[in-house]
């Protein structure tokens, strides 16, 4: 493998990041390791992953038994579970910086679903938390609910009197535009489709389940063409699979 150039491909909760790593270390342990850290990172809670291989023959990497642990005062332990994954490489990456997914296919994907005693839904508490934490750091993808945490932060700002008085300045209600990076380019990664060939979803009501079973889901691409940064993949992807689970 080319010492310059080891690719380091690792892609939250059952995928998570991927990216083009230098270093001389384990790979499968890095992606692993990437795995848990941006599970926890968005969304609070425990994650898991037994298994990380990446196959160079094969340009691909398989994921196997990847686990997110649900939250604390709902009945099941896990919120999600991911038997096996399969991310596939795109044979042709044209450009730097840039890493193509061709796709990724999860063999079963099980959710469990879930209200507390004041009727607040596990699906929708854990959406709002990774949507909030992909707002403070990714403000210009999120330009409502990072306006929404700028004026909760200010409350005593008159928004239109401060545009007025410093012309300078963007509007807590404009979206927030891209500014040019400085110092070392950000590593992005664009996915063309997920696939999940067996969806269980579990509802849980009055200590009583109910379960869903669905097939052949496809999510479309995550993204676009420029893609994202690689540590924001992970919570894109996490929003992506419990969308499913939402009403």
């Amino acid at each position: 493998m080319n010492k310059l150039a080891v690719l380091a491909f690792s892609i939250l909760i059952f995928l998570s990041t991927m990216l083009w790593y230098l270093a001389n270390g384990s790979l499968n342990e890095y992606i692993k390791s990437q795995i848990e850290l941006q599970g926890h990172y968005y969304s609070g809670q425990t994650t898991s992953l037994l298994l990380a291989e990446f196959s160079d023959s094969t340009n691909s990497a398989q994921l196997n038994q990847l686990t997110l642990a649900n939250i604390s005062h709902y009945q099941a332990e896990n919120l999600l579970t991911v038997d096996e994954a399969l991310v596939e490489l795109s044979a042709i990456q044209n450009r730097s910086l840039v890493t193509a997914i061709k796709k990724v296919t999860l063999n079963k994907l099980t959710i469990n679903i879930e209200e507390d005693k004041n009727n607040i839904n596990n699906i929708d508490q854990l959406i709002q938390t990774i949507s909030l934490t992909l707002a403070k750091d990714y403000p210009q993808s999120y330009p409502a609910i990072s306006a929404k945490i700028y004026a909760q932060e200010h409350p005593d700002l008159d928004a239109e009197q401060y545009a007025k008085n410093h012309p300078e300045a963007r509007s807590i209600d404009e979206p927030t535009k891209t500014k040019k990076s400085r110092g070392k380019a950000k590593l992005k990664v664009t996915i063309a489709a997920i696939n999940i060939k067996d969806l269980e979803l579990n509802i849980i009501r009055n200590g009583i389940t109910q379960s869903i079973l669905k097939h052949n889901i496809t999510i479309e691409g995550i993204g676009g063409d420029e893609g994202l940064e690689a540590n924001q993949i992970g919570g894109e992807i996490l929003l992506k699979i419990l969308s499913l689970a939402s009403d």
